[in-house]
């Protein structure tokens, strides 16, 4: 037979399952940035900006451009310009590198713990 404490209790836990899972939910949507890495150090921008950045190399500059939500690598030293043809990058995970001039670029979901910050993914499981 059910007494009062159990109904208590039952409240209690139901109560600590609705506040973790707006606890986990909570912080809105992740807004995507894209991380760029060369010689000189990294750099993150908002997937959104409008930016044309060189980065250098050991074999010169490679250019990148943000623009409409994604990024690419318009212009780079190297010899088979495989980084050029790759395209753009505009999810998160995608990535573009330069190999030959050491210069990469990363998307990556930004705002919220998770994915995309090295943290546990349903991949890792």
């Amino acid at each position: 037979m059910l007494k009062p404490l159990d109904f208590c209790i039952a409240a209690l836990a139901l109560a600590a399952v609705a506040f973790s899972f707006f606890a986990a939910h909570a912080g809105g949507a992740a807004r995507p940035s894209v991380s760029l890495r060369g010689e000189g150090g990294r750099w993150v921008f908002p997937l959104d900006a409008d930016e044309t950045v060189s980065v250098s190399g050991p074999l010169g500059d490679t250019v990148i451009e943000i623009r409409g939500g994604a990024a690419r690598v318009v212009s780079s030293p190297c010899q088979d310009q495989t980084c050029v043809v790759m395209g753009a990058a505009r999810l998160p995970g995608q990535w573009s590198a330069c190999l030959p001039n050491r210069v990469m670029l990363y998307v990556s979901a930004r705002g919220r713990g998770g994915a995309g910050h090295g943290g546990v993914d349903a991949t890792a499981w």
